[in-house]
Order: structure tokens, then sequence, then C-alpha cells
């Protein structure tokens, strides 16, 4: 399933995570450029400034990784007994990176206070974790990888939050933190499997450095929860390499998308020994990025920027949908639609329907309210909403197997017929999602939500350009159509599974006799039903197979 799905070493796949604001953009440059220049200080003791390699790509980074991290490289041994030692200067580098930073970004003439001990203590201690990992060797066992790992999230964490504490300068919007305990399995997850880390989100105000390294925001006996990550990190030693880590990312990931009801698209990390690859999850593919090298200076420069633009970008660029709000107090979900008269915000307690596979379709599907309540329980749904990631062209006009085309059909032909009412979907609101994005020269712009827009025109380019790589045209969509109903396992008797199923052929048949729309897709999990007893009425549902016999190049 990777290798069918996947393309490995895509230039400029980090870039996608760059923010779409200028002024975001500029600060998480300047900062991250800041903290690779710090954390290359710190490995050589404060004796000289960081070498950048031009090219940690596969190739090269491998070579330089066996020659610097073999079991009997002089330079290595050299090296690991260097940073074996307590270095008495690393707070006074700390100290003084902070101060500088402070006073690089502060509001003219305001004072800048001293850094405070415990944030040097922080990140000293995430610096004296982390740099096991840069100087790790090829028999170092994965699960003594994860702590050095986690500190390296942590030490760029802490270093984002101690600069910007006194800072009136562009804001973090979030933070890169791990789950504090490693190789854990989900409480929300539907197997036993065991995540090597999980990666959180918390907001930037919320936190202080102690609590990021010490106190993480989860109680101590929580387990992690897949509804609540960004990324999932697979980790393997150097012998098993990247290869091995890439199958788990793919199985866990899935978990995402199942939890997380908001994910457009997903991202995550492979790592192999000092080797580390990011991964975007698309609709339809997964993208590799060229290998970054942690013994490397140019490869930690890398990483380091990948979770500064994380942390400082939109949330469209991590993979949410900015349309789709969960209110964690109230347990609801605010969800915006687009309609010819603005938007509509419908209010929801979830997913009826959730994503269930890391590629396809993606389909949610919420039952909502317009009317606002005071909390989940009380929502009273009467409108079905469904998110899904169909295959279509890219003209919106020739789309002809378009669902909302075909129950906009529906409800003008015969959606005002009281025999019919409960028995066919009625069109609401809805159409392609659009998601504003700074879109080349052009400035911040609304574009259509497309397994092509997500991606760069350079990536775009790459995809185009292997023959043996095949991914068509997906386009997100949204759908609000009048009328709620359960499934068919619900009912209770012969007499009303008699019922649902005359109801539904009537509705199939006048659709097809009046609208001259063909389904093509009838199954049990497309048709529903409502009321109970001499009430019941069945409901036929998902027209996105379906085609208009009118569109004469459909057929």
């Amino acid at each position: 399933m990777v290798d069918r799905y996947i393309k490995r070493d895509i230039r400029g796949l980090l870039d996608l995570a760059i923010p779409d604001d200028e002024g975001a953009k500029n600060a998480a440059g300047t900062l991250a450029t800041s903290i690779s220049v710090l954390v290359e200080k710190l490995l050589s003791g404060g004796n000289r400034q960081p070498s950048y390699s031009n090219s940690s790509n596969s190739r090269g980074s491998r070579g330089a990784a066996t020659r610097r991290g073999g079991s009997g490289s002089r330079s290595t041994m050299a090296a690991k007994q260097s940073v074996s030692k307590p270095n008495n200067d690393s707070a006074n580098i700390m100290s003084d990176w902070i101060t500088e930073q402070q006073n690089a970004s502060s509001a003219k003439g305001k004072p800048v206070k001293a850094p405070s001990r415990n944030s040097v203590a922080a990140l000293n201690k995430s610096f004296d974790e982390f740099k096991q990992w840069v100087y790790s060797n090829n028999s170092t066992n994965e699960s003594t990888l994860y702590e050095p790992i986690s500190q390296f999230f942590c030490f760029v964490a802490s270093c984002l939050k101690a600069v910007h504490t006194l800072s009136q300068s562009v804001c973090p919007r979030r933070l890169v933190v791990p789950f504090f305990k490693p190789d854990r399995k989900s409480a929300d997850g539907d197997d036993d499997s065991r995540v090597d880390l999980y990666l959180n989100l918390p907001q930037f105000d919320d936190y202080t450095i102690g609590t990021l390294i010490t106190n993480p925001p989860e109680e101590n006996n929580e387990a992690p929860m897949l509804a609540d990550t960004f990324a999932i990190v697979e980790v393997k030693s150097a012998i098993q390499g990247i290869g091995k880590a890439m199958p788990q990312l793919f199985q866990y990931t899935r978990g995402i998308y199942n939890e997380q009801y908001d994910r457009r698209f997903a991202w995550g990390m492979a790592v192999g020994g000092k080797q580390v690859q990011a991964v975007f999850f698309g609709p339809n593919y997964a993208l590799a990025s060229d290998t970054i090298c942690v013994d490397d200076a140019s490869g930690r420069a890398k990483l380091v920027k990948l979770l500064v633009d994380w942390s400082f970008c939109e949330s469209h660029r991590l993979g949410y949908d900015p349309a789709i709000t969960h209110n964690k107090r109230l347990r609801y979900y605010e969800i915006n639609v687009g309609s010819e008269d603005g938007s509509i915000t419908y209010y929801s307690k979830g997913a009826v329907i959730s994503a269930e596979r890391l590629f396809g379709r993606h389909t949610r599907c919420f039952i909502a309210s317009t009317a606002k309540s005071g909390h989940a329980a009380t929502i009273e749904p009467d409108i079905f909403i469904k998110y899904a990631w169909p295959e279509a062209t890219e003209d919106a006009n020739v789309d002809y197997r378009d669902e909302g085309r075909h129950l906009q059909k529906i409800t003008r032909t015969i959606g005002a017929e009281p025999n019919l009412d409960g028995k066919c979907p009625r069109y609401q609101s809805g159409g392609r999602v659009m998601i504003n994005r700074r879109v080349g020269n052009e400035g911040i712009k609304a574009v259509e939500d497309t397994s092509r827009s997500i991606l760069s025109d350079g990536i775009c380019q790459q995809l185009d350009d292997d023959q043996d790589f095949v991914n068509g045209l997906r386009v997100h969509k949204v759908i609000c159509m009048k009328g709620v109903g359960k499934p068919l396992k619900e009912l209770e008797n012969v007499f009303e599974v008699i019922c649902v199923m005359a109801d539904a052929m009537e509705c199939h048949w006048k659709i097809y006799q009046r609208c001259k729309i063909l389904h093509r897709d009838i199954s049990t999990n497309n048709i529903l039903f409502s009321g109970s007893g001499s009430k019941i009425k069945g409901m036929l549902v998902d027209f996105d197979h379906a085609i208009c016999e009118d569109d004469k190049d459909a057929v």
C-alpha cells in the first residue's frame, strides 16, 4: 500500500507549511534561523558558528551520516566525548540568546527583563537530551531515541515561548509539543496499536516554558487522544531505516482522519536513526520530503524551520478546515457553509459518519441545526451535512457527477410535492469548499479546495512529470440537505422494513421519471428512515454516483 500511494523526495514539500501572512512568514523565518544558530553554538560549546552544507538530500546525507555516525569514527567519538561533558557555558549562551532576541523584537524603549532561571533550565534540559539524538550511532535502539527526539521538539517550542513572553512582535499561534509518554496506545483508537510519538498543538498563550517540559498539557494518567493529535512520528533505528517506519505511519495516521472531523489533510514524520522524512497525506496520495539528517547542520536547520513554520502558519496549512470549529466547553461543532446569500452557521453534536480510510473520499456526515444551543445535548437536528472529496472535473460547469447539482434539480422539480416529504433529500446549501490562502503574487484570495490546490505549482509539476504516479483530481465539497434519518439496522420489525423500502423505491422511480437522474448506487447504507410505526418513512440518499440522462457527456 505504501509504494502504491507515496511519492518520495518531493522538492519544496516543507514550504507548504510557510505562513500566508507576510508578518508571520518573516517572523518565522527570522526565528528559525536564530534558533538554528543557537543549536549549532550549543553543540560546538560556543566556540564556532555553524557551517551549513549545500545539500542534505538523501544520497549526500546518507554518506555524511555514515562518515560521521559510524561507531568506529574518530570524529564521532571525539564529538561524543566533547558533548557528554557538562558544559558550564551553555546556560550563559542560552541566557544571552534569549535577551538578544527579546531586545530585537520588543517595543522601542521598553525595558527587557532578564531571562528567568526556569526558562534557561528548561532549555538546558531539552538540549542535554536532544544532543544524544544528534550523536547517536547506528546501533542505537529505537526506544532510546524517543526522549531525545521529543526534547528536540520541546527545545524549539521553549525557544519560541522564551523570546515571545515579553515581545510585542508577531506571536506564534501555537506550539508543537510531543505527548510526554512515548510508545502509547491512544484512548480513542480502534485497535491496540502503540504510536511512538504523538504531536499536539497547545495554544501559545496557555503554557509557560516549564509547563511544556516538566508538566505537559495532558494529565499524567491520561492516554493520548488521536482526536487531539496534530501529527504522528514513527521511529525506527538507523539499521531498520525510514522505510520500516512508513507502513506504521500510514496505518496510524488513518486514525487521525477517523477521530478528527475537521481534517482536510495530515502531516506526519518517519524517523530512521538520525534521518527524518516529513510526510504530507493528501486525499489520494502521500508525499515525502527529501531526507533530513540531524547530524548535519543544514538538516537540523530544515527541521527547526518546519517546526517554527507549523507554529506560525494558518490552520488550513496544518490540514484543518477553518469552517469547522469544535466548542469543547459546550461540546458541539460550529459549521459554516457557504450559500448564495453569504454563509450559514450550523450546530452539530458531531459526525455520525467519519472517514475510515487514509485515502479516498474521506466522507464525513453531520446532523445539525441552525438554532444555536447552550449545549450539545439540547441540539435538535433537522439538517444533514455531508463533506467529501469525490473525484471531479476542474471546471465545475462540466462536473456532471456533482451530487449538489443533482440535489438542486431534484429539489426544484419534485421537492414541493407533499407525498414525497421526508422520502427524498431537499437541497439547502453547499458546493465546492473555498479556502482563503496566498496565491503567488496575487495575495490572499479564496480558492477551491482540491487535491492540487493544497500543493504548490512546483510540487504539482513533479507529480505530473512522473507518468507512473497516477492521481486524479479530487475536490472538497459540502452539501446541506433537509431531512435527517437513521440507518436501517435500527428498524424494529418486518413491517417497518417493507414500508421504508417501498418509500425508497417510490423515491427512486419519481426522481428518474421526473428528473431523469439515475442513482446508480442503491445499497442498505444509502437508505435511511425517520419516524416510527404508521408514520415511518424511508429516504433515499447519497447521489454522488448518480448521472442525469440530460447530461449527454456524462452518459
